[in-house]
């Protein structure tokens, strides 16, 4: 790596072999790596195990909530941080579960860091997305010929529920551990939609449960997501 580079990098949903080729290449011949981390530790670092990077990794804290001003300061330090190094010569990589370009905390630090040096040489390496992952997982297709797909964060989009599942046949919201109880009491309102719960997809701790209304009061993961389809 001759120009130093600031990478995004999606390492999957979960299933360390589901790490592309080009993404462990990367990770192995930068710097640094890194990698975000909540009040639960960093699943992002469980996934990256196998790859023997631990001297490498350096975990940011972030609180993954709605209310996100800790967290765009925590972006602003760490921008600095990775514009320093790229100045030093040297290369970093912000790993993100599924995609960089997917609802991740990547797109957040790439603008900071080009608003703070535009001439910062930046690259992305896609990975497959949560969404990819659950539908393999349970077989449910998320298209098919002229077949439309929407992808909503189900703690924005809950309220628009009845108007999206009138508009594609597919429906996914993604995050929805915040509003499981509110589904798994609206739900039976669509007798003809199938709806499938997938947690931490392709891992050991993966999850699937088809009947939605029996999780409620249940304590889920924020790596979930449900399935909406209707029955064609």
């Amino acid at each position: 790596m001759k120009t130093p580079t600031f990478y995004g990098v999606g390492i999957g949903p979960g299933d360390p072999e589901l790490i592309t080729l080009k993404a462990a290449r990367v990770l192995e011949q930068v710097d640094v790596v890194l990698h975000p981390q909540g009040k639960h530790g960093s699943f992002a670092a469980r996934i990256l195990e196998p790859l023997g990077l631990t001297a490498k990794l350096q975990p940011i804290s972030l609180c993954m909530s709605r209310q996100r001003e800790n967290d765009e300061n925590v972006y602003e330090q760490t921008a600095r941080q990775i514009v320093s190094r790229l100045r030093d010569n040297q290369s970093v990589a912000w790993v993100t579960q599924g995609d960089p370009l997917f609802y991740s905390t990547f797109d957040h630090l790439m603008v900071a860091v080009r608003r703070l040096d535009p001439a910062s040489h930046i690259e992305i390496i896609p990975g497959v997305s949560s969404l990819h992952a659950a539908s393999a997982r349970t077989g449910l297709p998320l298209c098919r010929l002229g077949e439309r797909v929407a992808v909503v964060p189900a703690s924005y989009g809950l309220d628009d529920l009845p108007a999206l599942l009138e508009r594609f046949t597919t429906v996914v919201l993604v995050k929805v551990n915040a509003v499981l109880d509110r589904l798994a009491e609206e739900l039976p309102r669509y007798p003809h939609v199938q709806a499938v719960y997938v947690e931490k997809a392709g891992t050991t701790e993966e999850r699937i449960v088809t009947d939605v209304a029996s999780l409620k009061g249940q304590e889920s993961s924020y790596f979930s997501l449900i399935l909406l389809r209707h029955e064609t």
